[in-house]
């Protein structure tokens, strides 16, 4: 540690925080020291910063968004994004004892009229939205009720996409696990990225459905029990990586040796150093929490204290969380390894990101932590 300067402060500094002024002695002023009934001289006061030196990383919570009013395809800005659902047949009732004639999904596209190239891909596993679904299985090709054709248009209009009906009806019946279906891109050049309305956008017109027509009785359809947006990162960055879409965080080890648990630490704050045009969608606004343990690789790292709450300015090149409740208490604790993990608030939500300079950046870029602290006050004997 590099002490940046050395300060004599009055009493009432290190015991209240407020500065020595010119006004009239309070019941608690200088008079107490100058005749002895307060028998201590304050301590030192220092301003300090110790650099994190090694095991700052980012991490990825899940790759998928659930959100209640669009599912996304397509690609922009580094960043694939391909509709997933998995349609409800806990309702079929008697369904299951009719023979399927046709089946169509039906997808509303909302606010763009281009069209994109996708395939319909069965799910090898549950979609689930409670899940913390970092990747996806994928398993049969579902073609259209010809069977001749994998490829669909995703357009505006028409908007409904036909399956085979003895697929249908083997889910329906549950001879055939339905799993949930993935609609992947099948465009590599494209540069565009489509909404569609999902199953809570607030018309039942316009959330997707299948709609089955039996060879006897009536239509029936089917509503979405999961919808939402499987996220895939196609960059590379080397910077530490805060993202949405694929939900990612950024876990800064706080090494405690550093600190002497003798002192008063009086302020502390987190520094990280943003890198430039890094910044892509909006509402940064991020929570800064100590997890329940310092090991990224446990799930417990998801959860923890809340510590402080801020917006990141893509305006700025520096953010600093204000962090001296916390590693008072992480100090007090005592624990060997110690960690702040920074999250987007609401997480999951839409795609967006910023990076942030690494511990292996120069010291004028990489985290840091900046403190100010006291030696204790000495007493005579």
């Amino acid at each position: 540690m590099r002490a940046l300067g050395i300060v004599l402060v009055c009493f009432l500094v290190l015991v209240f925080g407020n500065g020595c002024t010119s006004d009239p002695d309070t019941p608690l002023g200088s008079e107490f020291l100058e005749d002895g009934t307060i028998k201590s001289q304050p301590g030192e006061v220092f301003q300090d910063t110790a650099w994190v030196a090694s095991g700052d990383t980012s991490f990825t919570v899940r790759a998928a968004m659930f959100t209640p009013s669009k599912i996304e395809l397509g690609r922009k800005d580094g960043i694939e994004s391909w509709p997933i659902f998995r349609v409800d047949f806990s309702k079929a009732g008697a369904d299951t004892l009719r023979e399927v004639l046709s089946a169509s999904l039906s997808l509303s596209m909302t606010g763009d009229t281009d069209t994109l190239r996708a395939v319909f891909i069965e799910l090898g596993e549950p979609l689930v939205e409670s899940d913390t679904l970092k990747s996806i299985t994928l398993a049969d090709t579902i073609p259209d009720s010809t069977l001749t054709s994998v490829v669909r248009e995703m357009r505006f209009f028409p908007r409904t996409y036909s399956f085979p009906p003895q697929l249908v009806q083997d889910w329906i019946r549950d001879d055939d696990s339905h799993n949930g279906i993935a609609v992947v891109l099948d465009d590599t050049t494209t540069t565009t990225r489509l909404a569609f309305a999902s199953k809570e956008n607030g018309s039942s017109a316009l959330e997707p459905v299948l709609r089955v027509i039996f060879k006897s009785g009536g239509p029936s359809t089917y509503r979405m029990e999961v919808d939402g947006t499987f996220v895939r990162d196609l960059a590379v960055t080397p910077n530490l990586l805060l993202s949405d879409g694929v939900s990612r965080r950024v876990y800064i080890p706080i090494d405690l040796t550093v600190f002497d648990p003798r002192t008063l630490v009086h302020e502390a704050k987190l520094v990280l150093h943003l890198v430039p045009d890094s910044f892509l969608g909006g509402d940064f606004s991020v929570t800064l929490y100590a997890p329940e343990t310092a090991d990224v690789g446990d799930p417990d790292v998801l959860t923890g204290t809340a510590v402080t709450a801020a917006v990141l300015d893509p305006g700025s090149d520096v953010v600093r969380f204000s962090i001296r409740n916390i590693l008072s208490r992480l100090i007090s604790e005592g624990k060997k390894e110690n960690a702040l993990v920074l999250r987007y608030s609401s997480e999951g939500t839409s795609i967006r990101r910023a990076e942030f300079f690494t511990s292996s950046a120069p010291d004028s870029l990489r985290p840091s932590l900046t403190f100010t602290y006291s030696t204790a006050p000495k007493f005579p004997e």
